[in-house]
């Protein structure tokens, strides 16, 4: 079974927190909810095989801009009888989004037909229904698991990594690295979720230098050799 690569990109993005109502921020990339819902859809499922595993590469600097829209709300956000609403909304985007994703776990073949072809079950886009985009197919490799990682060797990935991987960031001269917490990690369903994870990255895209934490055998990420681009995590 083959590892998929393909890319993402739109020119916004909003990946709303979930701990705002009044205010819709944003996370700064896509979070692991909504990129396995986007390759669902993609496959016409409603949700991916729970051991499927993915990993996202930053192509572009993570820029972000807040702005008022008029908002069409529903009944539950607006606590009164009236059917809808329209109401001016601060809500914040993340600027000309651009993804590489790495997909490794039961339909990869299926998935890379569908992407070769520039099909679509449903539509795609990048956390809202108005942020439309198209992946575009890039490639199939061999998954090449590295195994046997010391917390004494420094490892370098491309990709952005959850921050209980990295033991001791190793930070470079010109970078800058942030951390996003409370991403949520597994959709429930009904607007029900499970556990968070918290991801480092570097803001413009550029590899993450670490010594890497000691793997237990239930570990929830794993770090693949991927020709010509390097080493990324998948989660």
């Amino acid at each position: 079974m083959n590892l998929i690569i393909f890319e993402l990109k739109g020119q916004i993005g909003h990946f709303r927190r979930p701990d705002t109502m009044g205010t819709q921020a944003t996370y700064p990339f896509m979070t692991r909810t909504a990129l396995r819902g986007l390759i669902a859809a993609i496959l016409g499922l409603e949700m991916l095989p729970q051991e499927a595993s993915c990993g996202l590469r930053l192509l572009s600097p993570v820029r972000t801009v807040a702005q008022e829209m008029s908002m069409h709300g529903k009944t539950w956000v607006s606590g009164g009888d009236e059917k809808s609403f329209h109401r001016p909304t601060a809500i914040e985007l993340v600027v000309k989004p651009h993804y590489r994703i790495y997909y490794d776990g039961p339909l990869a073949d299926e998935l890379s037909e569908y992407l070769r072809n520039g099909q679509s079950y449903y539509h795609t886009y990048l956390g809202s229904a108005f942020c439309l985009t198209f992946p575009k197919w890039v490639g199939a490799v061999p998954p090449v698991k590295l195994k046997n990682l010391r917390e004494d060797e420094p490892l370098t990935c491309v990709s952005v990594v959850p921050s209980v991987a990295v033991k001791h960031l190793l930070a470079q001269e010109d970078e800058q690295y942030a951390r996003v917490g409370g991403v949520l990690w597994e959709y429930l369903g009904d607007r029900r979720f499970r556990g968070t994870v918290s991801f480092l990255y570097e803001v413009n895209g550029k590899a993450l230098r670490f010594f890497p934490a000691i793997q237990k055998v239930d570990v929830f990420w794993h770090f693949y050799q991927i020709p010509n681009e390097g080493t990324v995590c998948l989660w």
